[in-house]
């Protein structure tokens, strides 16, 4: 039984691509933003005032995110675009926006962004782990207008730190720091001394812990004795607060492995923080020996794995066609529809489009019959139905072509690939409506759709009709039929042992064990055996009228009509 491993969920947030796709190894990634800010320096020119609303990505399921790592110290500038910041979905009389006026020329959603999140995660039900890289605290004043009374309805201001509990203190930068002497501190910053930089220095509050269970730890401080990287943990939140530094992966790699999976497992699962163990020093008896077998066993798989899906490549070149005729239009089509007609049988084909040298319109396909003339074809991949103009277009070009023979022995026949854009079955069948068909009848032309082929190949590889029975109906006026040489035996009224019983009502249709059924389902035929019949409880070999019930090699849907193949048609 499959089990699905619900990995550990991270939202990210104004990280680089690198540090997601390397976190997405072993978790479920969402690479968000708090904020890009806005130049709207054109837009607030002569003091007017620029409505903008806050470009944060969150994933709409963020409550059911643990894991948040943000870093604050990464801002995007983007060009003010009034489409992106224009309401389309209103409900009620009032439509609020943010305001930016006068002088500003750049608009900071961030520290909104990072008020919102916060009010978002936290919850009651466990802490969440938030990982932040630091930045300079930014305190932004919001202006909300209600534009449909050019009115400010609030004002107030916002800071990046709203992100979680606020310690922060001075905005001093500097990159001499000194490790604290906690296990945390040291396993997290040795070796990264020379490159860290901080921006914002923080100081517990005083008098504000209640909760026996919270903890302020320093991490980092700075020469002079300031707070630049810490550990907090409250009943809602468990922050590490972290340093700049170029080597952000690196860090975080160690956060995870040295940290996190051994002290904050609950979050993690499905990871195996002794990992350790799966080095070979530390190997179990017999435990080489079976991984050795076990790689033997995988390598002999993949191999057949990919021998496998060699042949499935080359099986999808080979019939590559079939999906064409489904999907093509123009020349492509045509091609399809000429290797189509070379599998069932035709032989002198001739690609009239390469060798035409006037604008007289001529027909795509030619077809040398033989003694029985020439078949001419017109292929069309649309993407809606035929017009009238465009089913009749052959008839012109089959009377210029029984004027050059001197002679009426040329068919002309419409192919068309019709609402291509569309899945097959949810297509229009016929995509020809009642007096299409009937002037392709009086005109003594054939029309059809390649739905009608892509089914007609299974059919034939089937064995419910033949090439030979296929070419000589598609030289059919009208719409051409391919369904085959079957009789219907009834409509089933019950079905059991997982729908591989069917019973019937027979009515003079004769029916034998072993005999060959079939259903239909969106005009491809499906081929069964019948393997017992059963009558009033009794075993039969053979059965024409009356209440049946047919043991069938497989299973069926829950179909309208059972045939009984007519083999002796086909021949």
């Amino acid at each position: 039984m499959n089990t699905k491993i619900n990995k550990t969920k991270i939202c990210c947030l104004n990280l680089d691509k690198e540090i997601c796709d390397f976190l997405s190894q072993d978790f479920d990634v969402y690479n968000g933003c708090l904020g890009k800010i806005v130049d709207v320096s054109e837009s607030n020119k002569n003091n007017l005032s620029t409505h903008l609303i806050p470009n944060y990505d969150f994933p709409q399921n963020v409550h059911e995110y643990d894991v948040f790592i943000s870093d604050l110290a990464k801002k995007e500038i983007v060009n003010y675009n009034p489409e992106e910041h224009t309401k389309t979905k209103i409900m009620g009389s009032s439509v609020y926006y943010f305001a930016s006026k006068g002088a500003e020329t750049l608009f900071n959603p961030i520290p909104f962004g990072c008020k919102l999140l916060h009010d978002s995660i936290i919850n009651d039900f466990r802490p969440v782990l938030n990982i932040i890289f630091q930045a300079d605290q930014q305190t932004v004043p919001y202006i909300i207008e209600d534009v449909t009374l050019h009115t400010c309805v609030q004002c107030y201001n916002e800071s990046n730190y709203s992100i979680t509990e606020n310690f922060a203190d001075k905005i001093l930068c500097g990159n001499e720091i000194k490790i604290c002497e906690n296990i945390y501190a040291k396993t997290l910053f040795a070796g990264f001394e020379d490159e860290i930089e901080y921006n914002q220095t923080f100081r517990p509050i005083k008098n504000r812990y209640i909760d026996a269970e919270e903890r302020f730890e320093p991490l980092l401080l700075s020469k002079r004795g300031d707070i630049i990287s810490y550990l907090y943990i409250s009943k809602y939140e468990i922050v590490f607060m972290l340093p700049q530094l170029k080597s952000k992966k690196q860090l975080l790699d160690i956060l995870f492995k040295e940290i996190l999976y051994r002290d904050f497992s609950e979050y993690f699962p499905f990871v195996d923080a002794c990992s350790w163990k799966n080095n070979s020093q530390y190997y179990l008896p017999n435990q080489e020996s079976l991984l050795e077998k076990k790689d033997e066993i995988k390598r002999k798989y993949e191999n057949e794995i990919q021998k496998v899906d060699d042949e499935i490549n080359e099986n999808n070149k080979k019939h590559k066609f079939l999906h064409d005729i489904l999907t093509e239009s123009g020349d492509a089509l045509v091609q399809s529809i000429i290797t189509y007609l070379r599998w069932l049988g035709f032989e002198k084909i001739l690609d009239k489009d390469k060798v035409s040298e006037n604008d007289i319109l001529e027909e795509d396909i030619q077809v040398d019959l033989g003694e029985k003339g020439l078949l001419i074809i017109e292929v069309k991949g649309i993407h809606g139905t035929s017009k009238d103009s465009e089913c009749s277009q052959i008839s012109k070009v089959r009377y210029r072509r029984c004027e050059e023979r001197g002679k009426f022995d040329v068919h002309a026949l419409y192919i068309v690939n019709n609402e291509r854009g569309k899945e097959p079955i949810k297509r229009t069948m016929p995509p020809f409506n009642e007096n299409q068909i009937k002037d392709a009848e009086h005109d003594k032309r054939g029309m059809l759709y390649t739905w009608q082929l892509f089914n007609l190949y299974f059919n034939i590889e089937n064995g419910l009709i033949t090439k030979e029975e296929a070419r000589r109906r598609i030289l059919n006026t009208g719409l051409v039929d391919f369904t085959p040489n079957v009789v219907e035996l009834g409509s089933p009224y019950k079905l059991y042992k997982n729908n591989t019983v069917v019973c019937v009502e027979l009515s003079n249709v004769q029916i034998s064990k072993g005999d060959k059924l079939a259903y239909e389902e969106y005009g491809r035929y499906y081929l069964l055996t019948i393997r017992e019949i059963q009558q009033d409880k009794n075993v039969c070999d053979q059965v024409s009228n009356g209440k049946v019930g047919i043991e069938l090699d497989r299973e069926v849907p829950n179909i309208d009509m059972l045939y009984l193949v007519d083999y002796k048609k086909q021949k």
